[in-house]
């Protein structure tokens, strides 16, 4: 073959390594679980990054910041409840109280030099997105200063969670008391419980862990519930309980703590002995399954067993939906405290709030000095401010009439938008750490992907996000969220769409979130790559090669095959067909 020529004419080659990404700039909205996690994971494996990361707070711990009411702390063990890179082997109980967790949140942050990359006290007050220039136009508050900005980056990340904004019941006259009026998800240290007459409204996730905690110290308690709920005397992971002979939360022993200090290897392995537990519970999930059958007599009973001396309680409560339905919450101690002859359970309507007390429908007034409402979050997934992507459409109008999520991840027509537990991104079972660590990993590789081929912007085609959602609904017409009841998971609707939880276990996640459906995404390229899209390429060398640096490492990197049985297929024998157990 002769010469090729001098190509003129032809886009000249980028005069960089492949593996030479170009730099890329990210902005991540939230400093709880996902936020933290992004500040360690995303500098750790994304190179030429400029990140940061924006906090409303004044610290890092999301919900766990914020949530400091009586009471408060995890349903799921906290061996199941933290980073798989960060094992604490000190925790002091079985599930951890809130103020533990945000130490260890708190602990990792700093071990790991996530602060270094976050600003707090910055509330977030907008974010649009500008096509021509591939940038998020993010804008900011400083509460400190009350200065309001503009940052700009390529990538806008949300780590804001499922429930964040919490809200007031709509009561008539709410703000007419003249006592104490305090929000679970606004505690206030100072709020008046110590030989008082209080009215805990809610049996949600935090009354049902805020009256066993009140009702020694107060004087009395009026508890208002108006709908029904399976309470669980135990919680996620109660085969552990079992196996220990425990009837509710546990503290670990000094024996058993001082053997995980002395052993990591001993930790990790009760580590998955708890973690397996935790995941077996998806299969309750599945109405009308043997296990969700069994599941809700073994829920009854144990109701059933501790409010037998009140059984009109036990009346009052029995839902007709499963367990599960709605957030089952763990509530060691909430049954045993209906019982106590300073507690009043109250399920008749309230009527409106007065300045003295609470009235009901039946004209009963009862007269208080605190009341606290325990009435959960905004469920509808509105947005509290303007997030503007493709064509000015707002995120709000893409999410009417129901929101829709790529994965739990990509929102449609937001372009390099992407969201930590999103609309079906969270568990309905499992590890809500592990299920993040799968999406930002996720994450992850769709920023490399953009460095590496000087993509512009990615979004979810509509096709994909269509079929996706379609998938979706199918699923979850099996489970037990789309039986009857009213629950946040399908926006606070009785027979609405299951909206915030994943398609499956947090073991089929982590499966499903390995390998990016890079087919499922529309592509917008940078200008200096149109026409010449395999530039990416580079000049043919790797940034080890340009460095001087160990170019064999894929030496220690090998994958051995199975070594098989050399006289069982020597040449000429007969062609055995092998099945290899998981794979076809």
């Amino acid at each position: 073959m002769g010469s090729t020529g001098t190509f003129d004419g032809l886009p000249p080659l980028f005069e960089h390594c492949i593996d030479d990404y170009r730099p890329i700039k990210v902005i991540c909205i939230g400093a709880g679980i996902s936020g933290i996690l992004t500040a360690i994971r995303f500098p750790q494996k994304i190179q030429n990054l400029t990140l940061t990361v924006y906090e409303k707070n004044a610290n890092v711990g999301g919900t766990w910041f914020e949530n400091r009411y009586p009471g408060v702390r995890c349903d799921i063990p906290s061996h199941s409840y933290q980073y798989t890179f960060e094992n604490n082997n000190q925790w002091s109980e079985y599930y951890s109280t809130g103020g533990e967790i945000q130490a260890y949140l708190q602990r990792t942050a700093r071990k790991y030099g996530a602060y270094r990359y976050m600003k707090f006290n910055h509330t977030l007050k907008g974010a649009t997105w500008k096509a021509d220039e591939g940038k998020w136009h993010v804008t900011l508050e400083d509460t400190t200063t009350g200065t309001t900005f503009i940052d700009t980056c390529d990538i806008y990340l949300s780590a804001t969670g499922i429930l964040n904004k919490w809200q007031w019941p709509t009561i008539e006259g709410l703000k007419d008391f003249k006592g104490k009026l305090v929000h679970s998800a606004n505690w206030e240290e100072d709020t008046p419980l110590k030989d008082k007459d209080v009215a805990l409204i809610g049996a949600g996730s935090s009354g049902i862990q805020i009256l066993p905690t009140i009702q020694p110290i107060a004087k009395r308690v009026d508890h208002y519930m108006s709908g029904k709920t399976w309470i669980s005397p135990i919680g996620f992971g109660s085969q552990e309980l079992k196996l220990r002979g425990a009837t509710g939360n546990f503290k670990h022993t000094e024996e058993e703590l001082e053997k995980w200090r002395k052993d990591p290897k001993e930790y990790l392995k009760y580590r998955h002995h708890i973690e397996a537990m935790v995941n077996e519970a998806s299969l309750i999930t599945l109405f009308g399954t043997p296990s969700q059958k069994e599941f809700q007599i073994i829920n009854r009973e144990a109701m059933a067993k501790k409010l037998e001396k009140k059984p009109e309680i036990m009346a009052a409560l029995e839902p007709a939906f499963p367990p599960g339905c709605r957030r089952l919450t763990p509530g060691p101690g909430y049954l045993e405290a209906l019982l106590e002859d300073n507690v009043e359970f109250i399920n008749t309507k309230i009527k409106k709030i007065v300045p003295e007390g609470i009235e009901t429908v039946d004209g009963k007034l009862r007269k208080v000095d605190t009341i606290i409402c325990a009435t959960g979050f905004d469920t509808t997934l509105r947005q509290p401010l303007p997030i503007i992507g493709e064509d000015g459409v707002s995120l709000d109008d893409v999410w009417n009439p129901t929101p829709e999520c790529y994965f739990g991840i990509f929102p449609p027509k937001m372009p390099n938008h992407m969201r930590f537990l999103g609309p079906n991104g969270g568990p309905g079972t499992g590890s809500l750490i592990h299920l993040v660590e799968c999406a930002c990993e996720y994450m992850i590789k769709v920023v490399q992907k953009l460095q590496r081929e000087y993509i512009k912007s990615i979004v979810i085609s509509p096709r994909a996000n269509k079929q996706f959602s379609n998938h979706l609904d199918k699923y979850f017409t099996k489970t037990i969220y789309t039986q009857p009841c009213k629950s946040w998971m399908k926006r606070g609707k009785e027979d609405g769409r299951v909206v915030t939880l994943w398609s499956g276990s947090c073991i089929h996640a982590t499966v499903a979130f390995e390998n990016p459906r890079w087919e499922d995404f529309n592509y917008d390229l940078l200008p200096e790559i149109i026409g010449n899209e395999y530039s990416w390429l580079g000049n043919g060398h790797t940034l080890a090669q340009h460095e001087d640096r160990v170019t064999t490492d894929y030496l220690d990197k090998v994958n051995i095959p199975p070594v098989i049985n050399p006289e069982e297929h020597a040449p000429g024998g007969v062609a055995h067909s092998v099945t290899v157990p998981g794979l076809l």
